[in-house]
């Protein structure tokens, strides 16, 4: 009575609460974690029904438009709806109607959207407000497709047995223009997928989600995996460190997706594809360390033999095959996926690092045809085209060429090596003149003469791709002469015995430079551009590194100066790769701060004197741990800046440019100038040049 007295007097009654329930009405009842998915973690593995509010969730969004109407009408809200959508419905790229997913999509992006801040640790909340506030301008212009990901916040927080994938799928849309990013930009390099069989298995991602069935998860890795490289090359130029941190999250959904799959017990063709295709693209970056050990090369080629690849020419597989009358074309993907492997496997065995001299695929423990010269939609076709014709599949035959040579390397020089002697001369110069043949069988298309270039300008400008591959190759190529004559380089220079190995490898280092040149001045440009790749600036560096060397051993030569430019030209390559790309920047800090550890100067009488610079932040910046989610906390121009770690603590950032650290070709021309000379305990520098090789290991 006296409440309702008190109303008759006119004070207003207690509003009743609109806060609508965050958790399912189990888990509210049972206090418990509840995902908010449809149905929840909890309710799917009890096989209860998930019901918010003691209504389906379907039945309760209906049931409440005034509250939908009444939040749309605030703009501002409207806005932040947009961004943070993680998905569009799907029921408008694939005919339909799925009221489920369209409630999901309400209860988050506009019931919760709102309130999930307040119920956020601090740390995580400053972080999204650092973001929303103070991006910059080219991380605020990037397009939709980064938004997609991050809608309900950072996937790679959550478990990845048990994250909800399908909540973090793109817009088909958006879906198929990554793939086709992927497939004009990307695929050329290493080429694991047929693009018309891997477009089909995306839609039917779609098409089971749109029916509220479950996904195929390994072609969802794949997708992601996919979604995961387009992302970070196609954002790498406007927002370098935003890249990163969005292709770590596909990266992360992509692994969780081979988890939920039970891939390492039970792999399939797409997941394999998966772990392939960010092995090869992102392997320069540091992955979510709850997935990374699923996009390791030796885990690809332990699920590739789970899988029987390396059997499948085989007698007893070639039979099986016959009698049931199976597809050429899995029979054909399979090979190119084994070779693929092999090849990787191969060529790493004559780079420094844990597995130089040696290899893990024996050829005598295998039984596959090489794959054919063919194009993806002949791949039926049980005969391949002569190597002068331009295919899909002629770069990566090329590119097996030279790995088949770099094992023969590793069995003739492993012997030696492992044992710390020397490798004798007569056997280099032999293995000189079987990579010479071999890189004089090349296809004319993938040659850099001036014929081969007038004779194939149409091909290169119809089909861009052949014009990137044979940069790739030539750069492949000349860096093996280069590594294989590198111990006798120096010697060569004073000993007429070793003056080839000189010679080749100063011809084998400009050639690569040259190369570079190439790719950066003439048609077609490459896109992305070629200094945002670290395989071709870690060639690059190593080239810059020789002449480097020489000019620093004949400084009083004759040519001194003309040299002296052209290690400084090198050295504006590296620079401007440094602004360009994470991934070039820190290999390129880590092989400077090589070069810094191993070099003194020395003033020579007459040489110009220069600032010291301090190196300080160089060895700072090596021992920075990356693997923890950093945020800017500022960056201003003439500041240091640094990156606020969740767990509150701050350090460098190593992406920052220190006004301590002069340009590059600063540092070098001090090197040249100061008469600077190493401190080895080998006369054929062969130690800094083993170190500067093992600072990262390149994409091949």
């Amino acid at each position: 009575m006296k409440r309702s007295a008190r109303d008759a007097a006119g004070n207003p009654p207690k509003r009743p609460s609109r806060q609508d329930p965050v958790s399912c009405d189990f888990c509210r009842k049972k206090k418990l974690k509840c995902d908010r998915a449809l149905p929840c973690s909890s309710c799917r593995v009890r096989k209860l029904s998930c019901c918010y509010g003691a209504l389906p969730l379907g039945a309760r969004a209906s049931t409440e438009p005034s509250q939908t109407e009444e939040r749309n009408v605030d703009d501002g809200i409207l806005a932040q709806n947009a961004r943070w959508n993680p998905r569009q419905s799907i029921e408008t790229q694939i005919r339909g109607d799925n009221e489920p997913l369209q409630t999901v999509d309400w209860l988050e992006t506009i019931v919760m959207g709102p309130r999930i801040p307040s119920a956020m640790p601090d740390t995580l909340r400053a972080e999204l407000s650092h973001r929303g506030n103070e991006a910059s301008p080219s991380q605020s212009a990037v397009s939709g497709e980064s938004a997609t990901l991050f809608g309900r916040g950072i996937a790679s927080r959550e478990n990845p047995a048990t994250v909800h994938l399908p909540t973090y799928l793109p817009p088909l849309a958006e879906a198929l223009g990554l793939f086709q990013y992927y497939c004009r930009y990307l695929d050329f390099q290493y080429h694991l997928i047929i693009p018309t069989q891997t477009e089909e298995q995306i839609k039917g991602i779609y098409m089971s989600a749109m029916h509220d069935k479950p996904i195929n998860l390994a072609h969802a890795a794949l997708l992601f995996s996919i979604a995961s490289a387009a992302l970070y090359y196609k954002l790498l130029r406007d927002a370098p460190d935003y890249a990163e941190q969005i292709s770590r999250e596909a990266t992360f959904l992509s692994g969780a997706a081979l988890i939920q799959a039970s891939h390492v017990s039970y792999p399939t063709i797409e997941g394999l594809q998966a772990t392939m295709l960010i092995g090869h693209q992102l392997s320069n970056m540091n992955l979510p360390p709850s997935v990374s050990s699923l996009f390791l090369p030796r885990s690809s080629v332990s699920q590739a033999i789970s899988l029987r690849l390396h059997l499948i020419d085989s007698p007893q597989f070639a039979n099986e095959r016959i009698s049931i009358q199976s597809e050429n074309q899995n029979v054909e993907l399979k090979r190119r996926l084994w070779w693929d492997l092999v090849a990787y496997d191969w060529l790493i065995g004559f780079l420094s690092g844990p597995q130089e001299w040696t290899y893990s695929i024996h050829p005598q423990h295998m039984i596959v045809n090489e794959p054919l010269n063919l194009e993806d939609d002949e791949i039926n076709k049980t005969q391949g085209h002569p190597m002068s014709t331009p295919t899909a599949m002629s770069y990566p035959l090329c590119r097996l060429k030279l790995a088949v040579m770099c094992r023969q390397i590793v069995d003739e020089t492993s012997h030696y090596h492992l044992r710390g002697q020397e490798v004798p001369y007569e056997i280099t110069l032999a293995l000189d003149r079987k990579l010479q043949e071999i890189l004089s069988e090349i296809p004319s298309f993938f040659r850099f003469d001036q014929s081969s270039r007038r004779q194939h300008a149409q091909l290169y400008q119809d089909r861009p791709m052949f014009a990137w591959q044979r940069a790739m190759v030539q750069q492949g190529y000349h860096s093996r002469f280069c590594r294989l004559h590198r111990g006798y380089f120096v010697r060569g220079a004073k000993d007429p015995r070793y003056s080839y190995s000189h010679v080749v490898s100063l011809q084998s280092a400009r050639r690569v430079l040259e190369t570079k040149r190439m790719m950066d001045e003439e048609g077609p440009v490459f896109t992305p551009h070629s200094s945002v790749v670290w395989s071709v600036m870690h060639h690059v560096f190593m080239a810059a590194s020789i002449l480097l060397i020489d000019v620093c051993f004949n400084w009083d030569d004759i040519l001194a100066e003309k040299r002296r430019a052209e290690v400084l030209d090198a050295c504006r390559m590296l620079g401007r790769a440094q602004q360009s790309s994470p991934s070039a920047r820190e290999g390129i800090n880590a092989m400077m701060a090589i070069l810094r550890k191993h070099w003194r100067h020395e003033k020579r009488p007459g040489s110009r004197s220069r600032e010291d610079y301090s190196i300080a932040s160089s060895n700072v910046v090596s021992q920075v741990s990356r693997s923890d989610l950093m945020t800017p906390v500022s960056l201003s121009t003439g500041s240091t800046a640094l990156l606020q770690r969740p767990d509150g603590q701050s350090t460098l950032d190593p992406s920052a440019v220190l006004p301590s650290d002069p340009p590059l070709e600063d540092v070098w021309a001090e090197f040249i100038d100061g008469g600077a000379h190493a401190e080895l305990d080998t006369p054929d520098w062969t130690v800094l040049l083993n170190e500067l090789t093992n600072v990262a290991l390149p994409n091949e």
